[in-house]
């Protein structure tokens, strides 16, 4: 009986033992979830939102001279604003409704400059059902917009998306202000860099660079 005794008390040991592991190891996922989820909030409300307080005033002066204009700019607004709110809570969305949303925040910088040629942003290839991390390419642009050296050169920000079903490549060219501070940019960057190791790790290619007044970002991903 000692001996049926002892096995038991082993083997209830190794078992609380495994079980005490189990939830352990269950503990630890999941604080590493939550906190990942806290980083990606924090990484995601660095994104400057001051355009959307210039477009407003942009609007509200564009109100006086050419109402229907500035009724289609509130409509382009409301639909970014809906987009903030509800669509980048979601883990992934189509990618057709990203560059959507890309496209009306360009339509919105046009607002500042009578020069509308100074950005070029096209698209290549088809969408078929491909998902993206929300807002995973708008700082880069909002970057371009930020640090341009001028607006009234013709195509100073160049934007291109290259798709297909499974891989993106995107390419942001702006020249580049030469007062800019670096700093400002390097920060972005980080802030970026981290957001894409959390979200596509070992799923994407960056490369950033800065020759000759002309500031270049290449994104590839895999989707």
């Amino acid at each position: 009986m000692t001996g049926i005794a002892w096995i038991n008390g082993m083997l209830g040991a190794v078992i609380k033992g495994s079980l005490t592991w189990y939830r352990d190891i269950r503990v630890k996922e999941e604080l590493h979830r939550k906190n990942m989820e806290t980083e990606l909030a924090l990484v995601k409300s660095q994104i400057d939102p001051h355009f959307l307080f210039n477009t407003l005033n942009n609007i509200d002066i564009l109100i006086t001279r050419d109402a229907e204009t500035a009724s289609a700019y509130l409509n382009k607004l409301s639909g970014i604003m809906r987009f903030l709110l509800y669509e980048t809570k979601a883990e992934r969305i189509s990618l057709e409704r990203e560059l959507d949303y890309v496209q009306q925040y360009i339509d919105l910088q046009r607002i500042r400059t009578s020069n509308l040629d100074y950005v070029d942003f096209e698209i290549s290839g088809r969408f078929c059902g491909q998902l993206i991390a929300p807002m995973i390419l708008l700082p880069f642009i909002e970057n371009a917009f930020k640090h341009t050296e001028s607006r009234k050169a013709e195509s100073n920000i160049h934007i291109n998306l290259l798709l297909n079903k499974h891989h993106l490549v995107f390419t942001c060219t702006n020249t580049l202000f030469v007062k800019d501070d670096s700093a400002d940019i390097g920060l972005g960057n980080t802030l970026i860099r981290k957001r894409l190791e959390l979200l596509y790790p070992d799923a994407h290619v960056l490369i950033i660079t800065n020759e000759a007044g002309l500031y270049r970002v290449n994104l590839e991903l895999s989707l």
